[in-house]
């Protein structure tokens, strides 16, 4: 009975670690081909007051240094834009660029004049928020991804384990054991009775018998 429940439990860890790590190499081709998938739309360079299209889902102007962000302010007409708290990086063609501000909830979409107080070279392009993954497509599949690959791992070592020590723990048949034969005896004289069956001789090996020449 041992045996057999040690047996069930190595297979049920063999498809343990089957699921975990097919899930866990799911998730992490999901991860990295989302982080890797950001938008790749060719940003503009603008001019200050130059005319520029905020489409319906906002824009965002960047620029190749990250310490642009920290002494530009950017309007489009009258309204100025959202300058973001911390350094927000997206890669285009290649090359990072940095985000210096991005549109509010309540700007409208059309045309707009942009202008930044800046000489450094900045850019129109896609909203901030929108070119980074979310989700299993991003941060979440890359976390659950090198969370279950590492338990499928740990399970498929179990099994090899489990199985490796039911083969050593499992005795096979006994070579000194044997099971009494029934021997015929020979038939008693002036009698007419059947021979009886004897069982006082084994049927294993002789043990005090010299080893042939």
């Amino acid at each position: 009975m041992t045996s057999g429940r040690r047996a069930t439990g190595v297979r049920v860890l063999w498809l343990l670690a089957v699921l975990l790590g097919l899930t866990g190499i799911v998730l992490l081709a999901l991860g990295a081909s989302g982080s890797a998938g950001r938008s790749t739309t060719d940003l503009v360079g603008v001019v200050p007051g130059q005319e520029v299209v905020v489409p319906e889902e906002g824009m965002s102007v960047w620029s190749r240094s990250a310490q642009t962000r920290e002494s530009t302010a950017c309007t489009l007409d009258d309204t100025l834009l959202l300058r973001p708290e911390q350094d927000f990086t997206t890669r285009v063609q290649g090359a990072d660029f940095h985000e210096v501000a991005r549109t509010g909830p309540d700007q409208t979409s059309g045309p707009a004049t942009l202008v930044c107080d800046t000489d450094d070279a900045v850019y129109a392009g896609p909203y901030g928020p929108r070119t980074a993954p979310t989700g299993l497509r991003g941060g979440t599949g890359l976390t659950l991804g090198l969370l279950l690959l590492p338990l499928g791992l740990a399970c498929a070592a179990l099994a090899v384990l489990g199985r490796r020590r039911g083969q050593a723990t499992d005795p096979g048949p006994d070579p000194a054991a044997y099971t009494p034969v029934p021997r015929l005896t020979g038939r008693p004289a002036g009698g007419d009775r059947r021979p009886t069956p004897a069982t006082d001789a084994p049927s294993g090996p002789r043990y005090d018998l010299p080893p042939p020449s």
